[in-house]
């Protein structure tokens, strides 16, 4: 993960009114990315369930083997299969 330093005092104060998952824009809106702050990290993912079920997990991973890869392989297949939104 790459590491930004903020040394604003005003962007700090307002990264930390922050309480949820936010959009960071520049002045004309366009979405530079987003902001998670540390306190909200842990309730993004309550409450979600795997569609799966135990047993087919465990399934896939003894029929299928391990499937894990990098990041940067991943996001490079999502480039050329959709060149158009990854401009």
């Amino acid at each position: 993960m790459t590491r930004v330093v903020v040394d604003d005092d005003r962007i700090i104060a307002a990264l930390h009114a922050i309480s949820n998952r936010s959009e960071i824009c520049d002045p004309t809106g366009q979405v530079l990315g987003y902001f998670v702050p540390k306190s909200a990290a842990p309730v993004i993912y309550k409450g979600f369930r795997s569609p799966l079920t135990p047993e087919e997990r465990e399934r896939l991973i003894r029929d299928e083997g391990p499937t894990a890869r990098p990041l940067s392989e991943f996001l490079d297949e999502l480039k050329k299969k959709y060149p158009d939104e990854f401009q």
